[in-house]
């Protein structure tokens, strides 16, 4: 069980001077049209990944079934611990260490000593997350910023085209396919966007 106590003030990969910059849009006509957009794709990559990226402080209950080599925090990269819990009981900060990266606890004896978790429940009250484009000190990673704006250009391009239409022939007497369903392939965003997410994408537990 996770709660957000400190949310983020946004989820937005890109910023609106980003998206017109590269779309070499100047106006301010379509400006709603992009922050819209911008929350969709950005909507889209986390759904993707099945993770949040802002940073943003939590608390998360994780209940160990045996005794445990680390515990796994669902947010990473981790940034700072308030506090964990074994049992109930506060841990001093020299009794575990945190691999922020991969958003691993490990118990320890001493410095240099780890030790199994014990079964049982273990709160831990952490800051995780990635600073956003347009937030002094970005850390977002540029794979996941570009396809967002991938994701946004190609809606801009599409907007008057029929999205069900996949393939047309203007000589004779003409001939429309359309697609029926999902994308080809299954695919839930472009390929080349599922290839920019696929290092950040959340392996479920047991798959």
């Amino acid at each position: 069980m996770l709660t957000v106590i400190t949310p983020a003030a946004s989820h937005a990969f890109t910023t609106l001077d980003t998206i017109k910059a590269e779309l070499r849009e100047s106006g301010t006509g379509d400006d709603g049209w992009f922050a819209l957009s911008i929350d969709r794709a950005s909507a889209a990559i986390e759904h993707w990944c099945r993770r949040s990226f802002a940073a943003e402080t939590v608390r998360e209950s994780v209940w160990l079934t045996g005794p445990a080599e680390s515990v796994s925090l669902s947010r990473w990269p981790v940034l700072s611990v308030g506090s964990l819990l074994e049992g109930g009981a506060q841990l001093p900060p020299d009794a575990f260490e945190v691999d922020g990266a991969a958003g691993l606890a490990y118990r320890l004896t001493d410095p240099d000593t780890r030790r199994l978790w014990r079964a049982g429940r273990i709160v831990a009250t952490y800051t995780a997350g990635y600073v956003l484009p347009g937030d002094p000190g970005r850390t977002l990673p540029e794979d996941l910023e570009r396809a967002a704006i991938m994701l946004v250009r190609n809606w801009w391009y599409d907007r008057d085209r029929d999205p069900l239409v996949k393939a047309e022939e203007t000589d004779g007497a003409g001939r429309t396919e359309y697609w029926v369903g999902a994308h080809a392939g299954g695919a839930t965003l472009p390929p080349e966007v599922e290839g920019l997410l696929q290092p950040y994408r959340q392996i479920p537990m047991g798959g």
